[in-house]
């Protein structure tokens, strides 16, 4: 006899009715496992999902009695430490054993000493990046090193409740050490932060030269604000641009010839026709985890933008272009943080960069012509190529494209950068990791001169 999807559900219920709840996650997993592992027995089963659930001291008693009550199964003590050792352990691998005992312990000195080794020695780390902690540890998870060590828990013989107990002691230490490892990373970020020189000025100039990586939540309360007023001077500009060229300009020749007639005395002015083709203007803003808090402040500025002017085009892209002008518009600028919590929903493959893709389907969903494009991103895109094609295709696409990059610009073109490509045909790049930059940037831009067709 095995546990049942239906006799799950009502166990489920059996537990919820007193005052005990299996999260579905929870379920799910234990379900694939059953089917992964082909578990016949009952006992197994009850085990594994024994295991699964949180293993405070309360929630283990209140689930054995619950078990014992409905399963008239007895769940034997167990041993209280992090990992349940096996003899498989014993057997075939000593120096894995050694890690788990030590663990249970207390002795988490080998734990922080592969953490810090990790860091040091298997990726090539720079951490005043304006990228994230888990970018960092996700860097060092592809790493040879993390991957051979959890590789000992793989291919040793063993029975299938052993089989149980080892995925769980797996699962349980890489939550160890990766968050022994982000600890590290913070450390080491802290220690590493690039100190900024503010003007002498009053203390509200100094925050607008602080790299947006590290400022502090009040300071970012701040700080976006201040972006979303920058967005709406950009839409203002934009929008008196657009005005003034709909006006049309002077016939020279005609009023002078006008003027004839009466003496010389310019008594009518004559204009050349309106031009009434509006100017386009796209932003594209890469809000994949390499781009950390600066994808924030990048769609804090599309909002102010978009949200006044409707003939701006705001997109966002991971693996993929998606736009987001129509949602622009229709939330609140306290809800712009809800924009990322909806992440996986701009997934359109891996979910890692890839500026290829989402720069072809750009031009593809893009139906302006000859417009200007602003692209906020770091040009990162995981080593995937950038074809030579799609960057004559951006350049006939459009007339001007300006590239805010919130990198320090001595790390274009190292790594997996592809800055160089995009540079040759861009109008402007500039390193924006700050609000001064950003208000510079937004400052200088001549939409007369940038916009004019």
């Amino acid at each position: 006899m095995s546990l049942t999807t239906n006799e799950l559900a009502k166990f489920s219920a059996f537990c919820k009715d007193n005052n005990f709840h299996i999260p579905v996650e929870s379920s799910e997993t234990f379900l694939k496992y059953k089917i992964q592992k082909d578990l016949n027995s009952l006992e197994d089963s009850i085990k594994y999902l024994y295991y699964l659930l949180p293993k405070d001291y309360e929630s283990q008693q209140t689930l054995k009695s619950l078990i014992y009550k409905y399963f008239h199964y007895v769940i034997e003590d167990l041993n209280s430490a992090t990992f349940h050792i096996i003899d498989e352990y014993q057997n075939n691998n000593q120096k894995l054993l050694e890690i788990l005992e030590d663990i249970n312990l207390g002795n988490l000195e080998e734990l922080e000493r592969m953490s810090v080794d990790l860091i040091m020695n298997d990726i090539d780390a720079d951490f005043t990046r304006p990228v994230s902690d888990l970018y960092w540890l996700n860097q060092i998870k592809k790493s040879k090193k993390y991957q051979d060590f959890f590789d000992m828990f793989n291919n040793l013989a063993m029975s299938k409740f052993s089989e149980l107990t080892n995925q769980l002691n797996k699962e349980n230490m890489q939550r160890l050490l990766d968050n022994s490892i982000l600890e590290k990373i913070i450390e080491e970020r802290n220690k590493q932060k690039v100190a900024y020189k503010p003007s002498e000025l009053e203390p509200r100039t100094q925050l607008n030269e602080k790299d947006f990586l590290f400022t502090n939540q009040e300071e970012r309360k701040l700080l976006l604000e201040q972006t979303y007023q920058l967005g709406k001077k950009l839409a203002i500009k934009y929008k008196r641009f657009i005005k003034d060229s709909n006006k049309g300009h002077l016939y020279f020749r005609r009023t002078i010839r006008k003027s004839l007639e009466s003496g010389g005395s310019f008594e009518k002015l004559i204009f050349k026709p309106r031009v009434k083709k509006k100017p386009k203007l796209t932003i594209l803003c890469d809000i994949s985890g390499s781009m950390a808090l600066n994808s924030l402040f990048g769609v804090t500025l599309l909002y102010g933008m978009v949200s006044k002017f409707k003939s701006i085009k705001a997109f966002v892209f991971i693996d993929g272009a998606t736009e987001i002008s129509k949602t622009l518009r229709l939330i609140k600028k306290n809800e712009i943080e809800k924009i990322f919590s909806r992440w996986s929903e701009f997934v359109k493959s891996d979910g890692h960069s890839d500026y290829q893709t989402s720069l072809r389907e750009l031009i593809k969903f893009d139906n302006s012509e000859k417009g200007t494009l602003i692209v906020i991103g770091d040009a990162r895109n995981n080593y995937r190529n950038i074809s030579e094609d799609l960057i004559e295709d951006l350049d006939e696409k459009y007339k001007k494209i300006f590239w805010i990059n919130p990198e320090q610009s001595k790390y274009w073109n190292t790594g997996d950068s592809q800055m160089k490509k995009f540079e040759e045909i861009n109008y402007k790049t500039v390193e924006v990791r700050n609000y001064k930059q950003l208000k510079d940037f937004i400052k200088e831009i001549d939409l007369k001169k940038v916009l004019s067709l």
